[in-house]
């Protein structure tokens, strides 16, 4: 007689394929391929500190929806992305929306000298993340960063709700669909 246990084990398995198969799990955003959203929104429990450039600690609650991207200097589809997260801002910012970089460089006079060069003035919150210890708090499976860019996409609380790996057009269609529903489901 077959071990029971094994068996029971090799069910769960198949239909946790299946439910894959019909794309139960992580939701999708309608138009907004390769974003994850997750059921229910994931607090990190180590959360070291992203740096202005004061030195002071960005806070990464309080807005109703926060865009935070991770980036560097050194990393052409982050700065290829970089100017349409700069429109995403500039788009829903006066609905509450916050977009922050949070760059994986090795000092702020890095960053400094990179934005003035690309002319973005103070068209974003920018932090670093030291020694990519942030970065590294989003590592999870559940939470999917591996490398840049990465964003994350944090609600009032600075619980992650979604994330997406990769380039994309932050100010497209589908992007501002759903930040639009996401910050009227924060009204």
């Amino acid at each position: 007689m077959p071990d029971l246990k094994r068996l029971l084990q090799l069910r769960c398995i198949g239909v946790g394929f299946a439910l894959l198969g019909l794309g139960v799990g992580p939701a999708q955003a309608e138009g907004f391929d390769g974003l994850e959203i997750l059921p229910e929104p994931v607090m990190r429990e180590d959360s070291p500190a992203l740096l202005n450039a004061a030195g002071t600690a960005v806070p990464l609650s309080g807005a109703p929806v926060t865009v935070l991207n991770f980036w560097a200097t050194w990393c052409a589809p982050c700065v290829a992305e970089l100017p349409t997260l700069i429109a995403l801002d500039e788009a829903l910012g006066d609905r509450g929306l916050r977009v922050v970089a949070a760059s994986l460089d090795r000092s702020f006079e890095q960053i400094a000298g990179f934005w003035q060069q690309q002319g973005w003035g103070d068209a974003l919150e920018v932090g670093l993340d030291e020694r990519g210890a942030l970065f590294r708090s989003f590592s999870s499976d559940a939470l999917g960063a591996r490398g840049v860019p990465y964003t994350a996409i944090l609600d009032a609380e600075g619980a992650v709700v979604s994330w997406f790996v990769g380039d994309t057009d932050w100010a497209g269609e589908a992007a501002l669909a759903y930040f639009n529903g996401l910050l009227d489901a924060a009204e």
